[in-house]
Order: structure tokens, then sequence, then C-alpha cells
């Protein structure tokens, strides 16, 4: 049986992965620690998007929604650290981050998280779907 809604939601997953990112550069595994602080950070945007019922299908609609978001709150800081979690992404190819960076890494996922969920709560409900002109044509 398959479905389309995972069986946990975004939110656990991104708790999750964030917590075993954690865990992960503890142990010094450089390369799961980067999956998991991308995994945090994107699973949290997921989550956003489907509780405002916006199509996130691709890594290109999650920076769409990121600026949207950043648009919409005037927080920079916000694309900063959603650049940074992607940069952990690239590392899990690249093994190029040493474990104080993925720290830093971590620490600004952390943040994110908490930035995502406050603009999540206090925007309005109603927010139309991104306004990205790109974004919008891929969904129309």
């Amino acid at each position: 049986m398959t479905t389309t809604e995972p069986i946990e939601s975004h939110a656990v997953h991104s708790q999750r992965m964030l917590d075993h990112a954690a865990e992960m550069i503890e142990q010094g595994d450089r390369l799961q620690a980067s999956e998991k602080i991308w995994g945090a950070a994107a699973h949290r945007v997921k989550q956003i998007a489907a509780e405002r019922n916006w199509p996130n299908t691709s890594h290109t609609d999650g920076w769409s929604i990121i600026q949207y978001l950043r648009r919409q709150t005037g927080n920079r800081r916000i694309v900063d650290l959603f650049g940074s979690a992607n940069d952990a992404h690239q590392n899990f190819y690249e093994d190029r981050m040493l474990l104080d960076g993925l720290t830093d890494k971590l620490e600004g996922t952390r943040e994110l998280l908490a930035l995502l969920d406050d603009a999540h709560r206090t925007l309005p409900s109603d927010l139309p779907m991104p306004d990205d002109r790109h974004y919008r044509n891929r969904h129309a």
C-alpha cells in the first residue's frame, strides 16, 4: 500500500532529523549529520506548505516558499539560514566540512525552524501561495 502523505507528519520528521543530526555530529559522522540537517529544514518547509495547501514538489518549490516567507516577514535571515542548511546538503556529496562547521549549520537550522514556525504562526492563515512567477507557472 502506498500513500501520498507520510505516515508521520513533516513536523515529526523535521524534529527527528534535527535530533539525529546532533547524534551524528557527536559520533563524528559528517555525511549523515549533513543530510539530516538538510532534511530537518526541508521537512519544515514541507509542513508549512502542506498546512497552507501550497504545492511543494521540488527543491525549487522549497526555495520559492522560503523567498516568499522572507518577503512576507521582512526577515532576510530565513533565506540565509535555509542556504546554510542547503550547504549541509551539498556537503553530503562532497564531505568537505569539519564537525565544527556542521555544528554551526545545526545551530543555524534550529534558528531557521524557530523563524519558520514563528512566520507560519503569525502570517495570515489565508495567505495565498507564493507569488513567484515560475512557482505559479509550475502549479497553475
